[in-house]
């Protein structure tokens, strides 16, 4: 019997402690996708350490927006993730283009 692959890899990753890991990097890559084009038009998910989301924000004025989102974004994203990969975000505000998104 054939088994498929995601729960093989799932397991190895489980097996070395990475899975955790795993699951950070899809809320940091999958951000764009998370919370949708109008708020990716004006952020970037830069990193996640000890359970804190990093993200560059446009300005103070969407950082502000976002503050009051927090609790909302972070349960989408934990949603996202499948667990409690997200315990807090950390808006940092930094101009960039779109194109650097």
């Amino acid at each position: 019997m054939i088994k498929s692959v995601g729960p093989v890899i799932e397991g190895l990753l489980r097996s070395y402690n990475l899975w955790h890991g795993y699951k950070q990097y899809q809320v940091v890559e999958g951000w764009n996708y998370i919370v949708g084009p109008e708020l990716s038009e004006v952020t970037r998910a830069e990193s996640i350490t000890r359970g804190v989301l990093r993200v560059v924000v446009k300005d103070s004025v969407w950082a502000y927006h976002l503050s009051m989102l927090k609790p909302k974004l972070i349960l989408k994203l934990n949603d996202h993730a499948g667990g409690k990969v997200v315990k807090d975000i950390f808006f940092k505000i930094e101009p960039f283009d779109k194109k650097d998104n």
